[in-house]
């Protein structure tokens, strides 16, 4: 983590400054007014309008981290395809444990063992997981839109086909459209689906009329269950670092990753850790499977600061380096809805990336709320926020800032807020044949839909080249 010691200056203000590559950052740069250092950093707050009284504030400190990760909590089934073998009926078990003993065999298969075998691609069983494999009949079903009077046979309407392809609370509504685009084939065909198929040649779908037809192969008696072991990795359809057997601080940290909302700044890595990030899809930990997103690719040439003045604390971030860089953000530029949380809580909910939590601590009021395009209020409160994401260019040398009310009501104790942004070299970007918007928070520059309300995070960058910036600052009220 990049952080600058207490920079003690005079009129009143504080500033605290922290940079992601290289620590030299003028402290006369961000301050109020290039006022000499010397004076303490405490200062008296009297503003009548939020404060009864005088109130002491101070900023603690500015960081930002050395490496930024998002690992989203997927549970302990991502596809929904393992079926844990204590979940299983008895006779569930029984086939289950036939099919790994050598091979559960049948010359007749009820319609409760079809539907079980097309359900239940895994089992896991004490901590193994196992392939199922059956020979039971497949269907390969092929469409394609015709006109009326080429169908010999039957014509369903849509209403007949969409009760024909519900199972229970499972409607295969886009059964006829994957058949149409190449064909699909179905390893379990339930009752009305058959009827379905035997009744009737075509069905009209979405204005036309689909005409269908069915090829059944079977080998025939007797029909076999059988079950081989595989690696996890072949159930979630993707590579998979077991970190159950890394060394504890590795596994610390990946908790604490995988509990954060968005995304996760710290600083020294563990041997190995970022490498297995990078090179699987997923983390696998204490039975939670979580995505491996690693978003600092490379040193990002910024820094962030943070002063306090008449109740009101400002955030700053400088462009250090000698290309134009696109930040990305959520509404409104350039930190989104920015809020604040006691200093000690632990892993704080991402105030940037998702600012678009109302709950998500005490809320820092700037006027800038109500006059986004994207950000509805009620008088000093946020309701919902826009599901978009808004891009600032910021040329070398250059700083973009934002200024927030602290709360009136705020109890003394020490506060944090944490946020991330998305940061590009823009001149990468325009070589690659993107475009850079423009600065301001109007339709210009955006990006997402225009859907509002509370989200869990935003997506993880994914452009070549974007990294991402975490910081936090800490601040006090006495």
């Amino acid at each position: 983590m990049k952080r600058r010691p207490f920079l003690r200056l005079a009129a009143g203000a504080a500033a605290v400054t922290a940079g992601c590559v290289g620590g030299s950052v003028t402290d006369a740069r961000l301050s109020d007014g290039g006022a000499p250092a010397g004076a303490a950093t405490r200062m008296a707050v009297a503003d009548s309008e939020e404060r009864d009284g005088a109130v002491s504030l101070s900023v603690s400190a500015a960081e930002t981290y050395d490496h930024v990760v998002r690992l989203n909590d997927l549970g302990a089934d991502p596809g929904g395809r393992v079926t844990p073998f204590a979940d299983l009926s008895d006779r569930e078990r029984g086939v289950v444990r036939a099919a790994l003993a050598g091979g559960y065999r049948t010359p007749d298969p009820p319609e409760w063992l079809r539907r079980f075998a097309s359900a239940t691609p895994f089992v896991e069983r004490d901590g193994t997981c196992y392939r199922l494999d059956d020979t039971f009949p497949t269907h390969r079903v092929t469409a394609e839109t015709v006109a009326v009077d080429d169908v010999a046979g039957e014509i369903a309407d849509y209403g007949t086909y969409r009760r024909a392809v519900t199972r229970e609370d499972y409607v295969a509504s886009g059964l006829l459209r994957l058949a149409r685009d190449g064909g699909v084939e179905l390893n379990y065909v339930w009752p009305a689906l058959a009827s379905f198929f035997e009744t009737y040649d075509a069905a009209r779908y979405h204005g036309d009329v689909v005409a269908f037809s069915v090829e059944v192969t079977d080998a025939g008696p007797p029909y076999a269950i059988s079950g081989v072991e595989v690696p996890v990795s072949e159930t979630v359809d993707g590579t998979v670092w077991d970190a159950n057997d890394a060394p504890a601080r590795t596994r610390r940290l990946v908790r604490r990753a995988g509990r954060a909302r968005g995304a996760f700044g710290f600083d020294s890595a563990p041997p190995g850790l970022l490498a297995n990030l990078r090179e699987h899809r997923y983390v696998r930990l204490d039975g939670t499977f979580y995505t491996t997103y690693v978003e600092t690719r490379e040193p990002v040439p910024v820094s962030v600061a943070a002063t306090v003045r008449d109740g009101r604390l400002r955030l700053s971030l400088r462009n250090d380096g000698d290309a134009t860089l696109r930040l990305t953000s959520d509404a409104p530029r350039p930190f989104g809805v920015v809020r604040c949380r006691p200093a000690d809580a632990g892993d704080a909910t991402d105030a940037g990336a998702n600012s678009r939590n109302p709950r998500a601590g005490h809320l820092l009021w700037t006027d800038a709320y109500a006059d986004s395009d994207y950000v509805r209020t009620k008088g000093r409160r946020v309701e919902s926020v826009a599901n978009v994401t808004l891009d600032t260019t910021v040329p070398p040398g250059a700083s973009v800032e934002e200024t927030y009310r602290v709360p009136a009501d705020l109890a003394a104790g020490e506060y944090a807020v944490e946020g991330s942004l998305g940061v590009t070299n823009a001149a990468s970007e325009e070589a690659a044949g993107e475009t850079t918007a423009m600065d301001g928070d109007g339709p210009s520059g955006t990006k997402g839909g225009e859907s509002a309300g509370d989200e869990e995070d935003k997506s993880p960058a994914g452009n070549d080249g974007e990294s991402t910036v975490r910081y936090r600052v800490t601040f006090t009220v006495e």
